[in-house]
């Protein structure tokens, strides 16, 4: 690695893990490879704790049971429902409780592997002031 890709690489890791949105990567099997401490944070974990494991773990039923399904289908079909997308969905904390997330996915070739990147955006503060805003009118 030459030095100015070497900085680069330190750049990058660098935004990543000072970002304010969670930032997550998972391979075409669904199986987390990385998770900055934004992301962490969100979902109340330690990195240690969500790597190696499928991303089915941080979402609630009925995504939890139907993820593995979709992913199956996106590397057979190549079709994509979520990818390329930003979009609401609900995510579960470790503690159990479900929130409701932005998320867009990008799906990346590197090194001749597919790597699926996940930007999440909490909403949880949004949602509650929508709804104090309904509960005054």
């Amino acid at each position: 690695m030459s030095k100015g890709s070497s900085d680069f690489a330190l750049t990058l890791q660098s935004i990543i893990e000072t970002a304010i949105d969670g930032i997550i990567t998972i391979d075409d099997k669904a199986i987390v490879e990385s998770i900055n401490p934004a992301a962490a944070g969100i979902f109340g974990y330690s990195p240690k704790e969500v790597i190696g494991n499928n991303i089915k773990m941080l979402m609630p039923e009925p995504y939890h049971s139907e993820h593995d399904g979709y992913v199956h289908r996106y590397n057979k079909t190549k079709q994509p429902k979520i990818i390329g997308t930003g979009r609401e969905v609900k995510g579960q904390r470790k503690d159990m409780t479900v929130f409701p997330f932005r998320l867009a996915v990008s799906e990346v070739i590197l090194n001749n592997r597919v790597i699926f990147t996940g930007i999440i955006h909490d909403l949880s503060e949004v949602k509650r002031a929508e709804e104090e805003i309904i509960s005054l009118n």
